[in-house]
């Protein structure tokens, strides 16, 4: 038998870890044994001491991240037009994406009764919220608004305040880019230097991934026995099935919005959506877009070799769809109300996240924890449910390459409108039928 791809070793390790912490904890559950009791402890503890070394690192992560993705950013100029298009385009399908997860998720997770018990057994290692920070959460939209700006940016960063330490970070980064060439060239190496720091700290304490999983789900098992296999079960289907709705709508938003047939669509896609399935990697999808699009949606060549490669690089679409999923369904599971104010500030802190890419596995997992912190959603409950994300990321990779397609074709519109390809007529107007079918 051929071992694993590397990339798949720290995901199969990871569901190693899964499977054995609830088997361990399934069959060690309900035991009066004080040695069974004083080896979960055990087994506990090192889960904990493995998200509280994630929780140390989360904030500074996502700091040095942004620095690095906002003082850092090319602006060549013969591609400056095309830049801003292609950034605003990802940034209303990411919000719009997002909205639409909230909206289904809500009412679907009404759907799954969570018994005390299990609640309990989530709830019970959740820290305690500070008085400070639960004075500083902003009741409504205006306070929200104005507690975006910090008084004290490191009192905001000593209590965890996500957003506002974001925000400042955003506004800083863009204050370096105001700099002359030299000053800005040294911060922006410095900020990348930090990052790669970092990263590396990140990817030592990911490196105990299994060992971390299984201390989480063993002691989550010990307390709640088998029912933690409906959790785990109804988090798959939720997710997957909110991933794939957005994917669908996809097909008829690029027909109106990039004046291409679904069906042509569909075929430029397909190659791609089948190598994203099988290698759950956009990068390795990236040849099957670029041959998809100029075969069957005839892309001119600043939609395949730039605005796909920037988006296969930066246009995670699937973040604002599973990271709200996600939130919600662990709210529900934890039975803690969120307002508007806390959604909105999720949703903004995933979407600036989404273009920090990192290059390093898994690192995903690591740059969203800030924003679960911020709406209080213990860590532990997170990463239990990444553990499990290898068929949700199958539906990840489809939704990634659907939306780096979309966009590209929708980018490309006018270039191809100009062109009046045949193979671009799609659901253009009559007059570009005709002006088509004519050339």
């Amino acid at each position: 038998m051929k071992p694993p791809p590397k990339g798949m070793a720290p995901t199969l390790a990871a569901l190693a870890g899964l499977v054995a912490g609830f088997t361990v904890g399934i069959v060690f559950h309900g035991s009066t044994d004080p040695w069974v009791g004083r080896i979960m402890a055990v087994i506990a503890a090192a889960g904990q001491l493995w998200v509280a070394a994630l929780r140390m690192a989360a904030l500074p992560l996502v700091v040095v991240l942004t620095l690095a993705a906002v003082a850092g950013a090319r602006r060549e100029g013969s591609i400056g037009l095309l830049s801003l298009r292609t950034v605003l385009l990802f940034s209303g399908m990411l919000l719009a994406a997002g909205l639409i997860a909230f909206a289904v998720t809500a009412p679907a997770v009404t759907l799954y009764p969570v018994d005390a018990d299990t609640a309990a057994a989530f709830v019970r290692p959740t820290p305690e919220v500070p008085p400070d920070v639960a004075a500083s959460r902003a009741t409504s939209v205006g306070d929200w608004l104005v507690a975006l700006i910090p008084t004290n940016v490191f009192q905001a960063a000593a209590r965890g305040d996500v957003l506002p330490l974001l925000f400042f970070t955003v506004l800083f980064g863009f204050a370096v880019r105001r700099l002359e060439a030299g000053p800005q060239e040294l911060l922006s190496r410095i900020f990348r230097a930090l990052a790669d720091a970092m990263m590396a700290l990140v990817g030592f304490v990911l490196k105990v991934l299994p060992i971390g999983v299984f201390g989480l789900c063993a002691a989550f098992a010990f307390k709640i026995g088998v029912r933690v296999t409906g959790v785990i079960a109804v988090w798959i289907v939720l997710v997957s099935s909110v991933l794939f709705l957005v994917t669908l709508l996809l097909y008829p938003f690029t027909a109106v919005a990039g004046r291409v047939s679904p069906l042509r669509f569909a075929r430029a896609a397909a190659p791609a959506q089948v190598v994203a399935i099988g290698t759950r990697s956009s990068l390795a999808a990236l040849p099957a877009l670029v041959a998809g699009g100029q075969q069957h949606l005839g892309l001119p060549a600043s939609a395949t070799g730039f605005v796909l490669p920037l988006a296969v690089a930066s246009f995670k679409l699937n973040m604002t769809i599973s990271g709200p999923v996600k939130l919600l369904f662990l709210a529900h599971v934890f039975q803690r109300p969120l307002g508007i104010p806390q959604l909105a500030a999720f949703l903004a802190t995933d979407l600036i996240l989404s273009f920090s890419t990192a290059g390093v596995p898994s690192m995903g997992t690591a740059r969203s924890l800030p924003a679960y912190l911020a709406a209080g959603i213990p860590l532990e409950a997170v990463l239990m449910l990444n553990a499990v994300d290898t068929i949700p990321d199958m539906f990840k990779t489809l939704t990634n390459v659907t939306a780096d397609m979309s966009a590209a074709t929708i980018l490309s519109r006018r270039e191809r409108s100009r062109a009046k390809t045949p193979a671009l007529v799609g659901v253009a107007t009559p007059s570009s039928e005709s002006s088509g079918a004519s050339s």
